[in-house]
């Protein structure tokens, strides 16, 4: 970005709101979700604005309210498209819009991923497993964490295999993903677990052997791409003995992306050429995907998630804005208790409707007359099309948001765009295209 822009400056004040939230955050975290190119707030020790109180931060005439300014500078065409949905924002304060000479605009980090290495920011409470546990167990240690997948160790810490989700799925005899057991009736999970239980199988006979390890001095960037390359998830780091010594997460990698970590022993002077052209989240998202209107019926929408690799459904008005989002988590959040057995029978089994029991036939007539308005998440963070692909990571990382709806200058829906894609991006532009 650079040449001739606009600088955008809004004068508000510090307790203004936006539903529950200070007004110069709200503004900010829209602003970012826009893909605009930058802002920055100021707080201010005095003013007088429209209603001709002085505001001061002086003892004597100490003011709760004090000045906040938040100025953005972008490109002209970005600012007159988000310039109107972002004073609706602000029913009170003073906008003003100036004609500017953008000279430099630059990352200060090199090719998106901060040059540290993998120790400086892996996870190092890991929680283990041994060859020879039930895969019970296995599910008893995930059901409560935030990743899928536990290291295989020997006696002497040793790394000798990974388990993962995925494994006990195709191997190991469980019925449905982790993510689903801890978004179903609590009673529900425990039978699943019980069963489970009974199987005589161990973890060295579903585990994944010869995992894919990393070193700790390995820099992050490699991680990245090796995680890229293999389809991984999380890497066990292990010492020059294959004992494991930390984890890092894909997620480890996204937080560390959106908290623009660079310790001081790792600053270089290197910066991004100016003029540099990153990937854009259009050039990497899935242009297809199944969508839905607000009206239609439970069954419809059940269908679709069935069949659906990524078992997320997006819901569309009639102009292809963006209403909703629906996952098969949200199906068991949102009906009751009593739908869960016949709703987890129809996503494992993969029938028809008419094909399953007798019960689960009586309690989807039941929901019948359900729709996705019913079902979906109201509040979905999209992405613009012209989103750099770094900003979009370090919002899934913060957000915890796996998927996004990707809609174009008329907010229309034009594809979707999840995790893997962007990092496995982040990491051929990061790397020169080695991960491809």
């Amino acid at each position: 970005m650079d040449g001739q822009g606009k600088r955008v400056t809004i004068y508000i004040g510090e307790t203004d709101q936006w539903h529950h939230q200070s007004l110069y955050m709200a503004i900010l975290e829209f602003l970012r979700r826009e893909g605009c190119a930058g802002a920055t707030v100021e707080r201010g020790i005095a003013e007088f604005g429209a209603d001709s109180r002085i505001k001061t931060h002086r003892l004597l005439e100490l003011s709760l309210d004090l000045p906040v300014v938040v100025t953005w500078v972008d490109r002209s065409d970005r600012v007159e498209r988000v310039l109107p949905q972002l004073a609706q924002m602000v029913p009170s304060g003073l906008i003003t819009v100036e004609d500017i000479q953008i000279y430099q605009y630059a990352s200060a980090l090199r090719e998106g991923l901060p040059d540290v290495r993998v120790e400086e920011v892996m996870t190092r409470m890991v929680t283990t497993i041994h060859p020879d546990a039930p895969l019970a167990e296995v599910v008893e240690k995930l059901l409560d964490k935030d990743y899928t997948a536990l290291p295989v160790v020997d006696e002497n810490g040793r790394v000798v295999g990974i388990i993962s989700d995925t494994d006990l799925l195709q191997r190991g005899d469980m019925e449905v993903s982790l993510s689903l057991k801890k978004a179903i009736d609590p009673d529900l999970a425990r039978m699943l677990i019980t069963r489970l239980r009974q199987s005589p199988r161990t973890v060295a006979e579903v585990m994944t052997t010869n995992p894919v390890t990393i070193g700790p001095q390995a820099r992050l960037s490699e991680a990245a791409s090796v995680m890229s390359k293999h389809g991984l998830k999380r890497l066990p780091v292990v010492d020059e003995h294959k004992r494991v010594i930390g984890v890092l997460g894909r997620l480890d990698i996204l937080t560390t992306l959106a908290m623009g970590y660079l310790p001081q022993a790792a600053l270089r002077q290197h910066v991004s050429t100016p003029h540099a052209r990153l990937q854009t989240v259009a050039e990497v998202m899935n242009p297809t995907g199944p969508t839905v209107s607000p009206e239609t019926p439970l069954t419809d929408v059940l269908a679709l998630l069935a069949g659906a690799q990524v078992k997320r459904v997006v819901v569309v008005d009639a102009a292809r804005h963006v209403v909703g989002i629906i996952s098969d988590s949200d199906l068991f959040l949102r009906l009751s208790h009593e739908y869960h057995p016949s709703l987890l029978e129809y996503l494992v089994s993969k029938l028809p409707l008419g094909a399953l029991s007798a019960q689960a036939r009586e309690h989807w007539q039941k929901a019948r007359g359900k729709t996705a308005a019913d079902l979906m998440t109201r509040e979905v963070v999209t992405l613009p099309t012209e989103s750099p692909i770094g900003p979009a990571l370090a919002l899934s990382a913060e957000r915890h948001i796996k998927r996004f709806p990707v809609i174009d200058t008329n907010r229309k829906l034009v594809g979707i765009v999840g995790r893997t894609q962007l990092l496995s991006a982040l990491v051929s532009e990061t790397t020169g295209g080695e991960a491809q």
